[in-house]
């Protein structure tokens, strides 16, 4: 029996004022929670298979969409190049997001001071459609599918904590279909697409597969193999809770901190890590986030709400600037965790030890 609350989304539908008052239990509690959906099995065996099948091929072909020859932190990452709190994390992945079409970028440049430094972060994914032409489709249908999902549970936190869900629909979120051809912004969602690779006796060999962190955007939804997890949450009191295997009609969701800024304290992001598994793990987390320009404020009377939650003594990064900016907010993450990229490619930025970036002099 799982340690954390199951939800159905089927509920959603039959009885949506049960259904938002058990996702925001659950949300405010712990953070986290399991969700049965409604997605084909089909889409989310194929979203597998397709990675797994990128993560065989030879180091050559996989270097062909190399995360360090852009700005945008988007590509594939071998192991050994992306760290959390200055750890190594055990992993190797395809970082993707929105993909913006009409909306990307016209001027990605490191001396356009007429534009946001997050914007750089607009840009299109890196597909191996030379070595392996059925990747995109399949991770694209896995996509649209579970952002969908995301809209719907938005809805429903909303509805449960009493925010009328059309004030937010376009203000703070656009489109959000994984395609490319957008005649308006979409949400600036982005994804993993992640291989854990087997621990090991070795003592250099770190067992953690990525260390203890929060995220940053406002709702993660994870699919992954059966076969092991990995995944441990932190519970209020500071205990560890194994997540066991789920299978593939099952999603892991959790709060990040922009939603953590919109309930005004009332949702949890909530700390959590992966270690090292027993045999290679597949693991694909969807970080559902509103539009990049959007600025996250508290949206929720906190005074109408049953505080629930038993203490907080979870682990904090000892320095973390939670910010608004949902721009901020992903470029701050990003920056950290791969800092040769952000080295080779934004020289004219600085990030601060709290993760605020600011333009440096040149």
């Amino acid at each position: 029996m799982s340690p954390l609350p199951l939800l159905n989304l089927q509920l959603q539908r039959t009885n949506p004022a049960l259904f938002s008052k058990q996702l925001v239990e659950a949300c405010h509690k712990i953070g986290f929670f399991l969700l049965e959906h409604d997605l084909p099995d089909s889409v989310c065996q194929r979203a597998l298979h397709e990675t797994s099948k990128f993560f065989q091929k030879p180091i050559e072909q996989k270097m062909s969409i190399f995360y360090g020859n852009e700005p945008s932190f988007r590509g594939y990452m071998p192991m050994g190049v992306e760290n959390t709190e200055g750890r190594i994390d055990g992993r190797e992945q395809i970082e993707y997001a929105a993909e913006y079409g009409k909306w990307k970028h016209k001027s990605n440049t490191n001396n356009s001071n007429n534009e946001q430094f997050y914007h750089r972060l607009r840009a299109c994914n890196p597909w191996p459609d030379k070595v392996q032409p059925s990747l995109r489709p399949a991770i694209i249908e896995y996509v649209n599918g579970v952002l969908e999902i995301g809209d719907r549970l938005r809805n429903a936190l909303c509805m449960g904590m009493g925010v009328d869900p059309s004030l937010i629909t376009d203000s703070m979120f656009g489109k959000t279909l994984g395609e490319d051809e957008h005649n308006t912004e979409p949400n600036f969602w982005s994804m993993k697409l992640v291989s854990y690779p087997p621990a090991t006796n070795a003592s250099n060999s770190s067992k953690y597969g990525v260390g203890a962190h929060a995220d940053s955007n406002f709702l993660t939804l994870i699919l992954q193999d059966d076969a092991n997890s990995g995944l441990q949450v932190q519970s209020t009191d500071g205990q560890w809770i194994d997540v066991p295997p789920t299978p593939s009609n099952v999603l892991i969701c959790n709060i990040g901190e922009l939603a953590q800024i919109f309930s005004g304290g009332y949702l949890l992001a909530t700390p959590h890590r992966v270690l090292r598994p027993r045999e290679k793990r597949i693991s694909l987390p969807i970080f559902y986030n509103p539009k990049l320009d959007h600025i996250m404020e508290c949206m929720v009377n906190v005074e109408d709400l049953t505080w629930e939650r038993n203490g907080e003594n979870q682990w904090l990064r000892k320095e973390n600037k939670l910010m608004g900016s949902v721009g901020e907010n992903s470029f701050k993450s990003l920056a950290r965790s791969h800092p040769e990229v952000f080295k080779k490619h934004h020289g004219d930025l600085k990030i601060h030890s709290d993760g605020k970036v600011e333009r440096i002099n040149t």
